[in-house]
């Protein structure tokens, strides 16, 4: 992709300000039929430092905050919904609260994307830290970073941005009750569930309270895979093999009924680590892990000028850490086209090969 000269970078910044300005009809008509052209990820990606668009933007820097904040919800559904991957979504929300940095709930979404859907945790601490720095009298900031700290078991820090966020007058108890679990290291499922709801209930974004009611289900997901994992051990003891998925188990009586993980969709149990897992948090994971691993196979062949062997190849060049192996899944490189697959050991997915360019959750 060919970046565009700083002429045209500006002028693209001033038809990004008229875009929002209705009265200037014209210059409207230009930024769409520059967008027509131009994908949202190339869009988002051409954006410079928010410092350097303020003065350019002048007296319309809320409304291209406003704007680019539009942009970013969009990026944000379009990728929750296809491959879960956010490499731009840091700079998004960078530029944004460099344009508004007192555009409190751009720093709360902007962190939880990083940390929680990008895999870019330091990023999202650094948007909160600068988002106290800028706003020092909002106590969900404080309260966010050391909700962050705490799913990252970084128990210290949780704590003390939680007595923080403890001081301001109109936080309730909850609250201190949260440092309290931070300093005693309770990270547990029902503490990650109050948390979440504590979450859900300090936003009024819609994006926002979706990412914590999936978390939520994600929680519920956890509770009962540990459930139908601890019944699976004790099928194992008494037939020497773990069982296949939940319907044996109710064949035989272990459980009462077939249960389906809380998106509706079946769980599996692995038959020779006995791990249990729900086949959409699986199917999530595995499209999510073969898209980065497409990524680096496709920046492997243009740095090389062929394709990588294995993806061990990839790592012993330093372009990924290691090759993911999510319920045992086997990623491949086909010949020829280069697309990355995967393949499964589990008699309920063998034989099954999901390619790189199908939408999460349509293959499991």
């Amino acid at each position: 992709m060919k970046r565009r000269g700083s002429t045209e970078l500006a002028f693209s910044i001033l038809l990004a300000v008229a875009f929002v300005v209705p009265t200037n009809l014209y210059l409207a008509k230009e930024v769409e039929k520059r967008r027509i052209s131009t994908s949202l990820e190339e869009e988002l990606a051409f954006y410079p430092s928010g410092r350097y668009l303020r003065p350019v933007a002048g007296g319309f820097r809320h409304l291209l905050a406003d704007m680019l904040w539009l942009r970013a919800i969009q990026y944000y559904g379009e990728h929750r919904k296809t491959d879960l991957v956010f490499d731009k979504a840091g700079h998004v929300f960078e530029v944004l609260t460099d344009l508004d940095p007192h555009f409190v709930e751009a720093f709360r979404f902007g962190a939880l994307v990083l940390v929680e859907d990008a895999d870019e945790p330091e990023w999202g601490i650094e948007l909160l830290r600068k988002g106290i720095r800028e706003n020092p009298d909002r106590w969900e900031l404080y309260f966010d970073l050391g909700f962050h700290y705490f799913r990252l078991r970084q128990y210290e820090y949780a704590a003390s941005y939680f007595h923080r966020a403890a001081r301001f007058p109109e936080v309730d108890s909850r609250v201190a009750r949260f440092a309290a679990a931070a300093e005693e290291r309770r990270g547990d499922l029902e503490t990650a569930r109050a948390l979440w709801e504590e979450v859900l209930q300090t936003t009024n974004n819609s994006n926002f309270q979706e990412a914590a009611r999936f978390a939520l289900k994600t929680i519920d997901a956890a509770e009962d895979t540990a459930r139908i994992g601890a019944v699976a051990r004790e099928f194992r003891k008494r037939h020497g093999r773990y069982p296949i998925d939940p319907s044996e188990l109710a064949a035989r009586g272990y459980i009462a009924g077939v249960p389906t993980d809380p998106f509706g969709w079946e769980y599996l149990i692995h038959p020779k680590s006995g791990e249990v897992q729900s086949s959409y948090l699986l199917s999530r994971q595995v499209n999510r892990e073969m898209r980065v691993l497409q990524k680096v196979v496709d920046n492997f062949r243009r740095l090389a000028g062929r394709l990588p062997m294995t993806l061990e190849e990839t790592v012993r060049e330093g372009l990924l850490e290691s090759v993911p192996s999510s319920f045992g899944a086997r990623y491949e490189i086909e010949r020829g086209s280069g697309r990355v697959v995967v393949r499964f050991d589990h008699p309920r997915l063998a034989g099954k090969a999901i390619f790189s360019d199908r939408r999460g959750g349509e293959d499991l």
